[in-house]
């Protein structure tokens, strides 16, 4: 059965401060943003919160590497300091992963991440299709990735989504013209991202949960109109193709100087979260060509959460 991509306009990082929250916000009223990520451990406490955005299919944004923990420190002391903040990066919980630790980290890593989905999964109306994502893409370590479907198996969890951070290269090479604005560090990091995909791909496969063609790598940190517009006609023929939804990831919570940060210790995510391409890519959602080229294509496709299950999970493919 063939079918139209739909595509996920998402942005991560809900929750994290209260101001970042209402800039999310703002582009779900003023732009095209279609789906957003709750972070678990951030400012939101209640349902209530989240009653502005509630009409959106909202992930869970796990985190094992920005504020605190939410389980006790004594108990995942691989993952926290003493004072419960998160104190590894992507990289030290990789290292952590493949290290005679591997079996405690493992042990740790389910009691957080059990956690986190539950405590999100209150704030959500009961039965909602639980979507899944991760911060700075952490879920794609394999054994971060293997906790996350045990979790999902052991608790018989309703998960729908599993965002695959593995973003194809090939659309990229087809447009000759943004060659010179590629920056190698993204180039390095969806390398990695996909390198780690050749490990979690059968277990995910096997699991039956869908995910979507994903972008959102190479352009990280400045998804601004005319490189997005540019790079779109590739992604959506090839989502086409293999009959699978199209994601595309925006960061459009940023900060200003002044402006409170969910993790007073990671200085390092500080210069992120005020970069002047947080500000673009909060641009790019509420611009006119790329919010009608969205509404066009997505009138004429069906939202995930409407779609046949078994023919969904029949059609996803990846390469």
């Amino acid at each position: 059965m063939n079918r139209l991509p739909y595509i996920y306009v998402h942005a991560d990082d809900y929750g994290m401060t209260p101001t970042t929250c209402q800039r999310i916000q703002n582009c779900c009223k003023q732009g095209c943003l279609n789906s957003i990520s709750i972070m678990p451990n951030g400012c939101l406490e209640s349902e209530n919160e989240l009653e502005t955005i509630s009409e959106l299919p909202c992930a869970i944004h796990l985190n094992l590497v920005e504020g605190k923990g939410l389980v006790s420190a004594d108990q995942i002391d691989l993952l926290v300091r003493s004072d419960g903040y998160l104190k590894n990066s992507f990289f030290q919980l990789f290292l952590l992963s493949i290290s005679p630790k591997k079996k405690k980290l493992e042990q740790q890593l389910y009691l957080e991440l059990k956690a986190q989905i539950f405590s999100t999964m209150k704030l959500l109306p009961k039965g909602y299709p639980i979507f899944l994502d991760s911060h700075q893409h952490t879920h794609m370590i394999p054994l971060v990735f293997k906790t996350i479907l045990r979790i999902i198996k052991e608790e018989d969890l309703p998960v729908q989504y599993l965002r695959i951070s593995a973003e194809p290269i090939i659309p990229f090479l087809l447009e000759p013209s943004l060659y010179s604005t590629y920056r190698p560090v993204n180039i390095i990091k969806n390398l990695v991202l996909n390198f780690l995909w050749l490990f979690d791909r059968k277990q995910f496969q096997m699991s039956g949960i869908h995910s979507a063609l994903f972008c959102g790598i190479i352009f990280s940190g400045n998804m601004d109109e005319y490189r997005v517009m540019k790079i779109f006609p590739h992604f959506y023929r090839r989502a086409k193709k293999l009959g699978c939804d199209l994601e595309f990831l925006f960061h459009p919570g940023y900060v200003k100087p002044g402006d409170k940060f969910m993790d007073p210790y990671k200085k390092s995510f500080h210069q992120f979260y005020l970069s002047k391409g947080r500000k673009i890519e909060n641009e790019t959602l509420c611009s006119k060509d790329w919010c009608r080229l969205i509404k066009e294509k997505n009138a004429m496709a069906v939202p995930l959460e409407s779609f046949n299950k078994k023919v969904r999970n029949k059609e996803v493919v990846y390469e």
